[in-house]
């Protein structure tokens, strides 16, 4: 005997199915709608690094003036630890590469002060990584005294720029330094210089 279709309880299985799982349907929609988006990352307030690829590799310029006092070759403890703590985190954690530290002076000031002060800062960076956890052998330390200038020395503003320390990760890839870091954690060394030119507050250098 069989059992009326309006009497069964298989005819109403699809419509109890509707009413039970639809609203539950529609609210995890409406959910997955109004989820809160991620907040936004903070903005970068690290030290930014002026960087440039060239043949010889990435080379991130340190100023002077923000590591050392003036005509000093010991570090300025409160402004350097910043940049020294960036240079680290980068070349420990994005490169293997070895590190040439090449110290510069502008040229006021006899040759030889030049020589000793560029030789001797160059040596204090790399003490300060070491300290940082940069392994000692893949620093090799230089200085050039007044010898490789990026601007001309005739003006306030290029003789600033010529005295700094370089830091140069030699055969390493200026993306490989900055994948994954935040905005403007880097300018670029090229454009500070033309855009310092363009103003008239630095002259090209001498040939």
């Amino acid at each position: 005997m069989s059992i009326p279709a309006a009497l069964s309880p298989m005819s109403d299985r699809p419509r109890w199915i509707s009413r039970c799982l639809l609203p539950a349907l529609v609210a995890a929609l409406l959910s997955a709608c109004q989820t809160t988006p991620p907040p936004a990352p903070a903005p970068y307030t690290g030290p930014v690094l002026p960087i440039q690829q060239a043949e010889r590799g990435v080379e991130i310029f340190l100023p002077s003036a923000a590591l050392f006092e003036s005509g000093k070759s010991a570090l300025n403890a409160t402004q350097s630890g910043p940049y020294l703590d960036r240079i680290a985190h980068l070349v420990t954690t994005k490169s293997d590469k070895a590190i040439a530290l090449e110290g510069h002076a502008d040229n006021t000031g006899s040759a030889e002060i030049n020589q000793k002060l560029s030789d001797e800062r160059a040596a204090e960076i790399g003490k300060a990584l070491v300290a940082r956890g940069v392994p000692q052998q893949r620093i090799r330390t230089a200085g050039f005294a007044s010898r490789r200038p990026v601007a001309s020395n005739t003006t306030e503003e290029g003789r600033r720029l010529n005295r700094r320390v370089e830091v140069v990760l030699l055969e390493e890839k200026v993306e490989n330094i900055t994948k994954g870091e935040p905005a403007g954690a880097f300018a670029s060394a090229w454009d500070q210089l033309k855009a310092l030119i363009d103003q008239g507050l630095v002259k090209p250098v001498e040939k």
